[in-house]
């Protein structure tokens, strides 16, 4: 019981109303196609919600594509999903050699390795590429948020979206809180946990 209402006590934001009308995603877009960025795209593929999976090298993007295909058919073998619903989830899948392929992205999740300065290289890219409401996220684990937002023209729009390895396994989600996120991208955050069946725990800078 305790479990339970802590799950639900850490997702609320307190300065946040509950009616807060929420920002849509159709479509979402994952930058990296490494075990995380791989793990991320499946949870939201699982949940029905078209990826775009941006790589920079051929090889590991299909390295990465192979990998999710993997472990969908593994899951199958096992009797957890059908060969159906394991082709529908890769149908789903549009893996890419160019970030311009996520202007119509509602919600990209950057998932490089932890380096400041490419992670500020990607969301200046970003901020040129993304359209106008597009929730822009890290999942970076230690580095500043408000530093990564500040290389953009819409701080509002960034939030930390830290997601624990294996992605697809961890049921644990933290939602970080820059200076300037606006409340509607975090309600948006907590609401997009629970559509892939995650937990979200809401933390401040």
């Amino acid at each position: 019981r305790h479990i339970f209402f802590a799950e639900r006590q850490a997702a609320k934001i307190d300065d946040v109303p509950a009616d807060t009308k929420l920002r849509t995603i159709n479509r979402v877009g994952v930058i990296g196609a490494g075990t995380m960025g791989g793990g991320i795209s499946m949870n939201f593929l699982s949940a029905g919600i078209p990826v775009t999976l941006v790589e920079m090298q051929q090889e590991a993007l299909d390295r990465g594509t192979g990998t999710i295909r993997k472990n969908y058919e593994a899951t199958a073998a096992k009797g957890r999903m059908k060969p159906e619903q394991v082709e529908a989830a890769m149908g789903a899948l549009k893996p890419t050699l160019s970030l311009d392929d996520l202007a119509d992205c509602d919600l990209i999740i950057e998932a490089v390795y932890e380096n400041m300065d490419v992670k500020k290289d990607i969301f200046g890219k970003l901020d040129k590429i993304a359209k106008p409401g597009a929730i822009l996220a890290s999942n970076t684990s230690y580095l500043n948020i408000d530093e990564i937002a500040a290389s953009t023209s819409r701080p509002q729009d960034v939030v930390g979206l830290h997601f624990f390895s294996p992605a697809n396994v961890m049921k644990l989600l933290e939602v970080v809180r820059g200076a300037k996120t606006a409340g509607d991208v975090l309600a948006k955050a907590v609401d997009d946990a629970k559509k892939i069946k995650m937990v979200a725990v809401v933390a401040v800078v």
